[in-house]
């Protein structure tokens, strides 16, 4: 009886009093709760952060609505880094919007580059953010940056070799060229290479600026100048700046610079005269001249118009002992491509040295599928580059390993016609101190080995060869008009039989005829 009224009063007691063992659950949770945001700016070692309320620190007190004074200027590249926390959830993205955008902008990520549009010298620019959470919920106050964005002056400069050396010591020298002349420059700005809008020149006339501007979004960093601005027969001058969307103007580089030394004080241009190219393509020759005027002498007895072709020098840039460096190689396939395309016919010769065919063979061989016709003569020893598709030369090997080709050394010709082939046969005159190369050209029909080294026993000189080893290739592409012969001795040394005048006769007047 006791034990059942003991158990009676302790379940009474546990009814009218709280469980002290069981947490009472609250039916009335808090609202979900938006996400708050944070921003800073990071400025060379300086660092500038901001919530949705307000920063301070010792120099500056930052609310959503005041400038950061405690700065210098920045410029209008702009990297901003933010995050978002969110007590009760996570955070999903954020919303961005610049005081010169209509609408914000909807990101996942937590840092970018931006480039504030300025417009003038100094604005003002102001960047909200706000974080979004797992319910959609945005921050009621985005963090929010104004600063100081001052604009920077582009720069400009011309592409690294781009313009042809001076000799050392002396740039008070002439850089001759065709009417085709390309300029390359590297334009930068500190706010953004973007920022630059266009770019100015001026030939000659600083009074008159032509404008080039951005091509589907791209700055052009070059510019070919053609008979249509440059006059033959005269120096000239080219001036060129940047100007960016404040309409800041950059410096102005001008070629010739006589400031520096480095590079040619005059630029002349010549007039492209007749139908047939002399290139001269060794540099040795180029202080006397006297392989040069063999050949001007041969082109001016077998054309019988006056000024009927023209001479085109290319200078050597390497080592301390370059010679004619201002007359180096144009920079560009542009200006290679037109100095060929100026003429129907071309010869170029090399001999010692380092010669160009290499650095031309792409502009090469876009001149012969255009129908141009050329004739090389290269008296080094040199293998075939993959860019030398002008000729169908496969491969070469040594022809005279110890250096030595001896006077009286009979060429063979082989055009078809016997008397012909006599007519055209060579002969060493004079002995080529140089190894030279023995040529294998492609086997197809549209390619003829034209000359061969005689046979050893045929001989009345020393020869260091077996057989009959080809020097001389002739290639005439199908379907195209154009053709090339290519010759692998100094031509100049094989005039033993007083003809060369002869083969170049034939080669320019009859194989190359229009």
């Amino acid at each position: 009886m006791r034990k059942l009224l003991l158990g009676t009063l302790i379940s009474l007691l546990i009814i009218g009093c709280d469980n002290p063992f069981i947490q009472e659950k609250n039916t009335d949770p808090r609202d979900n709760q938006a996400p708050d945001t944070y921003l800073f700016l990071q400025i060379n070692s300086d660092t500038v952060a901001v919530d949705d309320t307000s920063y301070t620190d010792s120099d500056t007190i930052v609310t959503k609505d005041t400038l950061i004074t405690g700065l210098d200027t920045t410029s209008s590249e702009q990297v901003l880094h933010w995050w978002g926390e969110d007590g009760d959830g996570e955070v999903i993205g954020y919303y961005y919007q610049w005081d010169y955008q209509a609408e914000p902008v909807f990101t996942t990520k937590e840092s970018d580059t931006f480039f504030v549009p300025i417009k003038q010298r100094y604005d003002n620019f102001s960047f909200r953010i706000w974080a979004v959470d797992n319910d959609s919920l945005r921050d009621p106050v985005p963090a929010k940056l104004t600063f100081p964005v001052f604009n920077s002056f582009p720069h400009i400069s011309f592409r690294n070799k781009s313009n042809p050396p001076a000799p050392s010591g002396n740039p008070n020298v002439v850089n001759y060229t065709f009417p085709t002349r390309t300029f390359v420059w590297d334009a930068t700005d500190p706010d953004g290479n973007q920022t630059i809008t266009e770019i100015l020149w001026a030939l000659d006339d600083t009074t008159d600026w032509n404008v080039i501007e951005r091509q589907n979004g791209v700055l052009p960093d070059r510019l070919t100048l053609t008979r249509d601005e440059l006059t033959p027969n005269m120096e000239h001058t080219i001036y060129i700046k940047a100007v960016d969307v404040a309409n800041a103007e950059s410096n102005t580089i001008m070629y010739p610079d006589t400031t520096d030394e480095n590079v040619p004080n005059h630029w002349y241009v010549k007039p492209a005269v007749g139908n047939i190219l002399l290139v001269d393509d060794f540099a040795q020759d180029q202080n006397t001249k006297n392989t040069q005027n063999y050949y001007k002498d041969i082109l001016n007895n077998i054309t019988s118009e006056e000024d009927s072709f023209s001479v085109w020098e290319i200078g050597s840039t390497i080592g301390e002992a370059a010679i004619n460096p201002q007359n180096a190689l144009p920079y560009t396939q542009t200006d290679i491509e037109a100095n060929l395309n100026y003429f129907n016919k071309v010869i170029w010769f090399a001999h010692l040295g380092q010669n160009h065919l290499t650095d031309a063979g792409l502009a090469l061989t876009k001149y012969i599928k255009k129908g141009g016709r050329i004739f090389i003569t290269n008296g080094n020893e040199q293998m075939p580059d993959t860019t030398w598709t002008f000729t169908a030369l496969d491969s070469t090997y040594r022809l005279n390993p110890g250096g030595r080709f001896y006077p009286g050394v009979t060429i063979n010709a082989h055009f078809g016609d016997s008397e012909l082939n006599q007519e055209l046969t060579l002969e060493t005159g004079q002995l080529i101190g140089n190894r030279v190369s023995a040529l294998i050209s492609k086997k197809q029909a549209n390619v003829t080995d034209i000359y061969t080294c005689i046979h050893p026993d045929s001989s009345d000189v020393n020869v260091p060869w077996t057989g009959t080893p080809t020097v001389g290739i002739h290639y005439e592409p199908e379907y195209i008009d154009g053709e090339s012969v290519y010759f692998s001795l100094p031509l100049h040394y094989c005039d033993g039989r007083e003809n060369v005048e002869n083969l170049i006769d034939y080669i320019i007047n009859e194989e190359f005829e229009d």
